[in-house]
């Protein structure tokens, strides 16, 4: 007597996911070290970065920093990563030379012109 085979089913494909753009950003206190960052946020944050700090004067303090970036960043697409982010992108702004800060106390950052 024969006995028929099931054949499995097989499971319909998921579709794939896009793969996330990667940048690779530096870090002023380890020079020649990248480290890999989502693309697309961090080019927003660079964006929003570049644009509230200022090119003359005094500069901003840490503080004031991140208070510009707070308001620059929605928090409802940020979260709690606004800071994180602002850190990352000051480093990588200052590593490769388009911000400066001035060593005096409190720090002050600014854009290189």
């Amino acid at each position: 007597m024969a006995v028929a085979k099931k054949t499995a089913k097989k499971a319909p494909a998921k579709a794939a996911k896009p793969a996330k753009q990667i940048v690779q950003t530096l870090n002023i206190n380890a020079p020649g070290k990248t480290y890999p960052r989502d693309a697309a946020k961090y080019e927003a944050a660079r964006k929003a970065f570049l644009k509230v700090l200022p090119a003359k004067g005094p500069g901003v303090t840490q503080s004031e920093m991140m208070a510009l970036m707070k308001a620059a960043l929605p928090a409802s697409a940020w979260g709690t990563t606004q800071g994180w982010w602002t850190k990352t992108v000051q480093l990588d702004a200052e590593a490769r030379g388009e911000v400066i800060r001035d060593g005096g106390k409190p720090l002050r950052w600014k854009r290189v012109k």
